[in-house]
């Protein structure tokens, strides 16, 4: 039977919540380069692992993430300039702060990490900021068990 802590330990893992906002920054990337990249090139996932200073790993993962969603490599949105992307990006995350905001205040702690972990792959709150802030959505609801 899983205890309040066990519950809060599965659901805040940093390592893994780390990996999954990397895994998220790459996807970010795959969206915003990897159809021009690829149309130009024949090889957008090259680019999108460069782009992102990716791992050997994450080299592996970015081609098998093509491989089995070729999708990542299709305009799938309007065409955007870089400007347009970084308004874009800030308007995700703050969307994502607020709402991972409003979800502490309701006492939704998965909902909260999640949205602090979007806000964060987005931009919107930098390392330092998202480690302060997920430890205290973590405190609070320790302390209300």
């Amino acid at each position: 039977m899983s205890t309040d802590a066990d519950l809060v330990s599965e659901v805040d893992d940093p390592e893994r919540r780390l990996a999954l906002i990397r895994q998220r920054e790459i996807l970010l990337a795959f969206e915003e380069y990897g159809p021009g990249y690829h149309r130009v090139t024949g090889d957008g996932c090259r680019y999108v692992a460069e782009i992102v200073n990716a791992t050997p790993a994450e080299w592996e993962w970015i081609y098998a993430h093509a491989r089995t969603h070729p999708e990542v490599l299709i305009q799938a949105g309007p065409a955007r300039n870089p400007v347009q992307w970084r308004q874009l990006r800030r308007e995700q995350g703050e969307a994502a702060f607020r709402a991972a905001d409003a979800a502490f205040t309701a006492g939704d702690t998965q909902a909260a990490l999640d949205l602090l972990d979007e806000a964060h792959a987005l931009g919107a709150i930098g390392p330092e900021q998202w480690e302060r802030l997920r430890l205290a959505v973590i405190t609070t609801a320790d302390g209300a068990r």
